[in-house]
Order: structure tokens, then sequence, then C-alpha cells
């Protein structure tokens, strides 16, 4: 065994990244060690690709012993030692291999001829012809060089390497790269030169061109590209869609990569039916405690826009338009938070989403939120302000208050017999009385609203098994109201009792105390049970609650921000009946409930069944508005909660609301699901009783009656199916179709959708339907074209995929 000390400086060292990142228009350059997203593909196509194996360090590397192995040592005179046959050099992980091996003494040359083999653990590279490098310059030439990148299906070729500057300059002639299997080369990047400097962040390439399979199809005289995981400024991959609504739809980014933590991207977007959007998004990241972006776009002229449109005078020109700003700041170890969300579009553009799907905004029931929140938070207290408006979606929707500003302070204090909490809120309701002038509605009531309320909770049994809890909270809350004399009819309206021509609203000062006590206590039974054949657990937990609060008239009281909570099987055993603060709803009911679970053997939860319903001993009296109907029902809906897990495939869910004194269904919901590996189906119904818009009787409203189907299924290995169907019964209306396919090879894929959407018209409420044609092509590793976010998703354009079971695994 001939030793040949070689450190770091020779032909081991030499072949530092022959791998050149080619990927015109990307901007974010996926690091070549992590192979591309593939599903089921992973273990059919990269069997092929070696695993990764990484030294701790390059000094620790270098510093391994060198070990020489050839048939045959030769000291040739002048200082010459050739290696001929089988030779073989090893230094911990790295590799190499040649038929022949000649190192000058003086010159410090190398010359390797041969059956070239290098490995270092993270590529490897073969060669049949010649490889010449210094041991002191490190200037290196490869002829003929194949790459492998381990950990990664990343492979090529090259007709020429030449290594400079200890490794840092490499240049490829000839250069080859792709991420196909041998022997199925789909495509392939080939380059004339390519230049790469491996201080700096990208390289250089010439005469590049794109091949698909044996046929050029895309050519680059000049392309820069990322050879580190970095961003990059430059043109992203264009979109393309083709609906109905905006005809051909082209999208057309460009990145700027303004600094690490600054960026921005400036889009092109043209629909033919309507014009030319320009989109801007603009990123930043001072630090990590202070991060923001802010996103604006805007059409010019709307092509598509109608100007007999009366309710939207104010938009003739055809311009609209979208702002989008969010921030979070956070100071003192984030004990401090400041955050901004705000959205907004041109006034009385109420189907502005609708026609062009930004996917920026905080939406709740055709609103755009724009609010302002600051806190300070530390472990038994808190202390947070926000400033919240509005601007509504829908021509037909009253126009809410506006927070100007709520402040909010919550403290939490735990001793040894009792738990205190107390929480006090003071907000100023504004209304944008302008805005509703403008719209025709009318001026509003505004008002001031302070409320406190100390809450004692005294554990009276905590056992094991079961216990039992009191509970004592004094409400106190102050109103100071303005009510104008020309009122929104609306309003008038609501605060009108049926049979009376007064309105009950109150200007000036009211004052509102009321005192809440609550009883709530469980018990937990087990047995032993058996789950098909198997020992399992089975729990019965039996659970009750009282609660008392007196009555008061509340109807001079406007509203601000509460609204009616929908009765479920959790909302029993709270201790409100409305969502918000300007309505206590008086209360004498006791709730019951029960609730079984079945674990199985692993002490996972396969079963869970609740039933639950509430008794009052005298039917509450408050009313949302002094116009609606007192309820005297004194039983509330039975509710029931039902999720499985029968076996390892089929999930089921169920959840209903029956009013027993009316004897129907309020509100249900079920979802019956089969998975098995790739292969998903569900099968779901939702109904809620008056909660949807009735499209034949335009400001009606009738019930939501709606079933779904959703499935995603491997046809082979190849061959993807996918889509989703959502129906309105009672109105006979396909809320949303979708249906797709998707071809999944070694290196490419290509995916099919199409989507027919129906959506009211936030103007007129008229049904409107949209039908969408979206084509995705991926070359894996290189990046993708076309349109189709969701991908194969089981998300559609109008509901997104709910998996609604809640059991606990262990």
């Amino acid at each position: 065994m001939t030793k040949w000390t070689l450190g770091a400086s020779g032909p081991i060292a030499l072949t530092i990244s022959l791998v050149p990142a080619l990927s015109p228009f990307t901007v974010q350059a996926a690091p070549f060690n992590a192979p591309p997203a593939t599903g089921i593909l992973d273990s059919l196509c990269y069997d092929y690709v070696p695993k990764v194996e990484k030294p701790k360090s390059n000094e620790e590397a270098n510093a391994q012993p060198v070990e020489v192995d050839a048939d045959r040592l030769e000291a040739k005179q002048g200082g010459t030692a050739v290696y001929e046959g089988d030779v073989k050099v090893r230094q911990g992980v790295r590799k190499f291999d040649s038929d022949y091996a000649q190192l000058d003494q003086k010159s410090r040359d190398v010359i390797a001829i041969g059956n070239i083999y290098y490995n270092d653990g993270q590529i490897t590279v073969t060669s049949d012809k010649t490889l010449k490098s210094n041991l002191d310059t490190k200037n290196s030439e490869l002829e003929e060089g194949k790459y492998q990148v381990h950990g990664s299906p990343v492979r090529g070729f090259a007709d020429k390497v030449t290594m400079t500057n200890n490794n840092q300059n490499i240049t490829l002639e000839g250069a080859q790269y792709t991420t196909c299997p041998p022997g199925q080369e789909a495509w392939t990047l080939k380059a004339g030169s390519i230049d790469i400097d491996q201080g700096e962040v990208f390289g250089e390439a010439w005469n590049a061109s794109l091949w698909l399979y044996d046929y050029p199809v895309f050519y680059f005289p000049y392309i820069n590209f990322p050879i580190k995981d970095e961003r990059k400024t430059g043109l992203l991959y264009p979109g393309y869609t083709q609906s109905s609504k905006n005809g051909m739809d082209i999208t057309q980014p460009f990145y700027w990569n303004i600094a690490p933590n600054y960026d921005a991207t400036i889009t092109s977007r043209f629909m033919d039916r309507r014009g030319l959007m320009e989109q801007v998004e603009f990123r930043y990241m001072p630090d990590p405690a202070h991060v923001g972006s802010l996103y604006f776009e805007n059409l010019a002229d709307d092509k598509q826009y109608d100007e007999t449109d009366s309710l939207n005078d104010n938009l003739s020109d055809g311009h609209r338009y979208l702002l989008n700003a969010r921030h979070t700041s956070m100071f003192m170890d984030n004990a401090l938070r400041v955050s901004v969300d705000y959205t907004k579009v041109r006034d009385r553009d109420y189907n502005y989403f609708n026609d062009f799907s930004p996917r920026v905004g905080t939406q709740v029931d055709n609103q755009l939120q724009q609010s302002l929140m600051a806190g300070y938070f530390q472990q038994n207290w808190n202390l947070n302000a926000e400033v919240r408006t509005y601007q509504i979606l829908l021509a037909s929707a009253q126009q809410p208050h506006e927070l100007m500003p709520r402040i909010n302070h919550n403290y939490y204090q735990q001793g040894s017999w009792y738990d205190l909490a107390w929480n006090t809120e003071l907000t100023n309701f504004g209304y944008n009385n302008d805005q509703a002038i403008a719209q025709n509605q009318g001026e509003a009531y505004t008002g001031t609203r302070f409320y406190t309320a100390p809450t004692l909770t005294i554990p009276l049994i905590d056992e094991a098994g079961y216990f039992l809890d009191s509970q004592y909270k004094l409400m106190y809350t102050h109103y100071d109201q303005t009510v104008p004399d020309n009122m929104s009819s609306t309003f008038t309206s609501r605060f009108t009792p049926q049979g009376s021509n007064e309105v009950t609203l109150e200007e000036g000062t009211i004052t509102r105390v009321l005192p809440s006590f609550r009883l709530k206590g469980g018990m937990t039974f087990e047995r032993d049970q058996q789950w098909f054949g198997e020992v399992a657990s089975q729990t019965l937990e039996p659970e009750f609650q009282y609660l008392y609060v007196p009555y008061k008239d509340q109807d001079n009281i406007g509203v601000y921000d509460s609204t009616t909570m929908r009765q479920d099987y959790y909302s029993l055993f709270s201790d409100r009946r409305f969502a918000g603060l300007d309505r206590i709803s008086d209360s004498n009911r006791i709730s019951v409930g029960v609730t079984t679970r079945i674990y199985d053997p692993e002490g996972d939860e396969r079963i869970r069944l609740a039933v639950a319903q509430a008794f009052d001993f005298v039917a509450p009296r408050v009313k949302l508005y002094s116009s609606d109907v007192v309820n005297t029902n004194n039983r509330s809906p039975l509710s029931f909660e039902g999720d499985a897990k029968i076996n390892e495939q089929w999930f089921a869910h169920a959840g209903a609301q029956y009013d027993v004194e009316q004897r129907q269904m309020s509100a249900s919901n079920s979802a019956l699901e089969y998975r098995r590996e790739k292969l998903i189906s569900q099968l779901n119904h939702r109904f809620v009783r008056d909660a949807n818009y009735d499209l034949d009787n335009k400001g009606q409203v009738t019930d939501l009656n709606q079933i779904g189907l959703l499935l995603t299924a491997p046809l082979n290995d190849q061959w993807h199916l996918y889509g989703g169907y959502y129906q309105e019964l009672n109105q006979n209306v396909k809320s949303d179709r979708k249906v797709g396919l998707k071809y999944d090879s070694c290196c490419w894929s290509i995916n099919f959708n199409l989507e027919w959407v129906n959506t009211p018209d936030n103007v007129n409420m008229t049904p409107t339907s949209e039908r969408s044609l979206g084509i995705q092509f991926e070359m894996k590793g290189l990046g993708s074209v076309g349109t189709g976010s969701k991908g194969t998703s089981l998300d559609t354009e109008a509901l997104p995929y709910i998996r609604p079971f809640n059991l606990r695994d262990q």
C-alpha cells in the first residue's frame, strides 16, 4: 500500500460544484440537495439517487489520512510518480478512482486518465477522458464529465470543466442539466458556456436552450441564475387562464430583489375582456420583529363595466383598484405588539372580489376589514386597543358600526381556592354617515360603551372523575348614545315594537347593572368495552349547568356589535345567548348533556357522541331588536354532535339541532369520508334554516340546504383524478363544480382543471355563472408554467375542503 498525502489541495478537493443551477426566470433558487415534490412517484423515480454523506466540516475532512492503492507504482527520473491500474484514492467520505494517475513532484501537476470517478458524499463525477490539476494553484480541467448530485435527481454533463482561483471560479462548456432519471430525459437544459463564481450569489450562462426530448423549444441568448439558495431579480413564470368572465387572462410577474430583507413583485395582468391591470407587492422586514407588506392593483378602464347600473354612477369611468397593507411589530421582548390589516377597494365597487379574486384582505360577511391594533401582554393581564372600520361589498347590506377605538383590559388571578377574572372594555362606536347618506341609507345612532365585569370562580368539588364549579359575575355597562332625527328607516323599523309607532332608542346616558350566577358540574364513568374484538375503553360523561341572570329591559340600547348566537351543543353550556355586549339575556336555565367516548387499545379516540338540551324555568324576554317577537319556547333545540373513526379508512361526522317545539330541524351538518393512501372521497351535507339568499326572490332569504361530493383518486402511478361538486338543493343551483386530471411522471407533469362557479351578483343579487379552464405544466427541478395555484387540491373557488372530524389521538 503506497501512501499519498494530498490534503485539501489534491485531486480529491478539486471538484467543488460542477452543477449549474440553470433556472431561467426562477427567482427563489431551490437547494439542489432537495428533490422536487413528486408524491407517489418518489420510490419509483429516484431509487438511483445516492444518499448524501457529509463530513462534519471541511477542516475535519482535509485532516483525514489519504490512502492510495494501485496495481503498479513507478517513480520516474525528475520527480514524477506514476500510478497505473485500478488507482483508488480514499480520504474519509471522499473517493477518487482512475486507470492512470501521474504526479509531477516539482510542478505539482496531476494528470488522471480513463475511468475517472470522483465522489465526495455530495456529488459524483465520472469521465472516460482526462483530468488535469495543479496541487498548488488548484487550477483544474476535466473533459467530458458527467455529474450526479446526491440526495437529489439533479444530474448532467459538460464537455469541458475548468476551475481556477482555488476552485471558486468554474467554467463549463457544452453543459447539460436535467432532473429526469437516466433514459427518461423528457427535458434537458443545455448551455454553450456557463460561468460560476462561488463567491457570488449568481452565475451566468450564454447560448442556453430548453429541450423537450430531442426538440429545442426555448432559447436564451443570455441568462443569469442563482447558485445559492437566495433570491434574484428577474422575470417569474407567466400565468395563463381562460374564463367566461375575464376571457384570456395572462399574468407576467417581475421580481425585484431589492435587499435580503426587502423585495417587490410587479405584475402585468392582461384580461382581454377587461383590459390591463397592474399589480405591485412590496414586502419588508427591517428585522424579525417588524414585518409587513403593501399591495396595490389598478385597472384604469374596465371594458366590462356596465355604465347603465345606477348603483355605480360614481364608477362611470371604469376605474377599479384595490389597496392592501399588513404590518406587525413587536417590542420589549414581544410584550408590546402592533399590527395593521387594511384592505380597501373603490367606494361602491361591490363586485371587485367576485371579478378579480385577489388573494389579499380580510372578509367577514361581505365586509372588508380595516383595523389597527396595539396591545401589551403580561402573564396575568393584558391591555389592547383597536381601531376598526369596514367597507361593505354588498349593495343591499347595512353598513356596520366602527370601533373608534375599542380599549380592552383583561386581568387573571388564580388562587389556592378561587379563580378571578376581570374584563373591562371602553368602546366608541362611530358610523360613516356620509357614506350611508350617499347610499341612501340615512344616518345611524352612535355611542360610547363602558363595560366592566369582575368574575369569581370557586371550585366546590374537584376530584378525579367529577367536579362542581360555582361562578359569580357582576356586569356593569354604561352607554352615552346619540340618536339622530333623520335616522335610517332600517334602524327605525328595528327599534319600533310591533303595534307601536315610537322608537325605543334613547338619547343620552343609560346604565345597566346585572349579576350572574352559574353552577356547572360533571362526572366521568369508565368501563371496558369490546371494539372489533379488542378490549377498549368507554366513557360516559354527564354534565349540567344552571345559569341565572335577572331580566332587564334593554330595548333603549342600540345594537352596535351584537348578534344572536346559533345554538349548538357547546353554546348550551355558555353563559351568553348573544354575541357581543349590547344584549345580556336574562336566564333561569338548566342545561343537561351527556357525552360518551370509545378509546381503542392504543388510546386513540374512535367514537364521540354528545347530546344536550337546555330548559328554561322562565322563557327569556330580552330581544336583539325591540321589533322582534318574544320567544315563548321554554326548551332549546335538542343538539347532537357525533364523530367516528370507524377504521383506518372510514370517518364520519354528524351534527344537528332539532327544534322540539316547531318539530323541525334548525340546522345540521354531516360528512362521510373514505381515505386509502392517496385516495380521498367525502360526501357532506349542510342545512341551516333561513341562512341563504333566495336568488329567485331578490332580497329574501331561504334555507341553506347544500350537498357536496369531493374526490381525489390516483388512477395509476402517473394519472390522478380530482374534483368537487356542490349543489343547493332547495334552489336547484349548482354552486360549484370542479374536475381535474393530472399526469405526473418522474420529471414532468401536466395538470388540467375545469371549474364552474355560481355566485350572486353583489349589486342586484342575480345569480352569475363563471367557467374557467386552468392548465399547469411543470418540469420538475426547473419550474412550472401555467395556472392552478390549488393544484390537485380539493378546495374549490367557493368552498374549502374541511375535515370536520374532531377526535383525539394518543
